[in-house]
């Protein structure tokens, strides 16, 4: 899959985490953590593995102005948590939507940027 579509493809996770949080808040549930949390986070450690080694090989291939490994480091870790964090009622909603607003934010550059110095292809 190319760096494009994977990294669209966690943007909508991020708008598809905060539907979660709300269902679970509104409903006063809790996930069974090994039918839905587990493998949720586990399919979503795949993808962001999978992205992670597009992303880091076309910063250094394209150099893009305005995307840096400090943001991938960041973006990566904030995921990882707020996937798991969107399952349960308890998470403080303020945290969890900054989370989520700011890797919207990194992932929105990336896009940008992809098409501005062209996608993971280095030889382009």
């Amino acid at each position: 899959m190319s760096l494009l579509r994977l990294t669209e493809q966690l943007l909508k996770e991020c708008d598809e985490s905060i539907l979660r949080f709300q269902f679970y808040r509104e409903e006063d549930k809790e996930p069974d953590f090994f039918n839905d949390v587990k493998p949720h986070a586990y399919q979503l450690d795949e993808l962001l593995l999978e992205w992670e080694k597009l992303v880091r090989t076309w910063i250094q291939v394209k150099r893009p102005k305005y995307v840096h490994p400090s943001q991938i480091d960041s973006l990566l870790e904030s995921m990882k948590q707020f996937i798991v964090q969107s399952y349960y009622k308890g998470t403080s909603k303020k945290r969890f939507l900054k989370s989520i607003h700011s890797s919207k934010y990194t992932l929105e550059t990336i896009i940008h940027a992809i098409k501005e110095v062209g996608d993971e292809n280095a030889s382009e």
